[in-house]
């Protein structure tokens, strides 16, 4: 029987998904579902995911790309998973097809893990920086 081996979640992943969440103002950001979370309770923020959408989180040059990422609930992370072919529909609804193609590239690039997360890392820390700054 195969069992498929459970990815290591880092202090990169954690990070990133915070910044997802952040984008999407703690909301699902299923069009059909809308569902607000409160970020300060820590049982309501566990159901709200970083979802990936076009490449899973297995795949590295992918993994930490905000455009392969949608904040989703639990119940929409489910349904997507177990429908993929609604996920394209949800990438068109929030990218360009300037952003899709940039993933594609993304996906296709070769790297050095350690140095590539370390790079992704101090990304993700200016992108969140940014976010900041726009709320203030």
């Amino acid at each position: 029987m195969y069992f498929k081996q459970k990815i290591k979640r880092t202090w990169t992943d954690t990070l990133f998904s915070n910044y997802i969440r952040n984008r999407a103002d703690w909301t699902c950001q299923n069009p059909k579902c809308g569902k607000k979370f409160d970020k300060e309770n820590s049982k309501e923020k566990s159901k709200l995911h970083c979802c990936h959408l076009g490449y899973g989180r297995g795949h590295i040059p992918t993994r930490w790309n905000e455009y392969n990422c949608l904040a989703l609930c639990n119940g929409c992370h489910l349904w997507i998973d177990q429908h993929p072919y609604r996920a394209v529909w949800l990438i068109n609804q929030h990218f360009t097809i300037e952003q899709i193609l940039y993933v594609k590239d993304q996906y296709r690039k070769k790297y050095k893990r350690k140095e590539f997360e370390v790079e992704e890392r101090e990304r993700i820390k200016q992108l969140i920086k940014e976010q900041e700054d726009a709320k203030k």
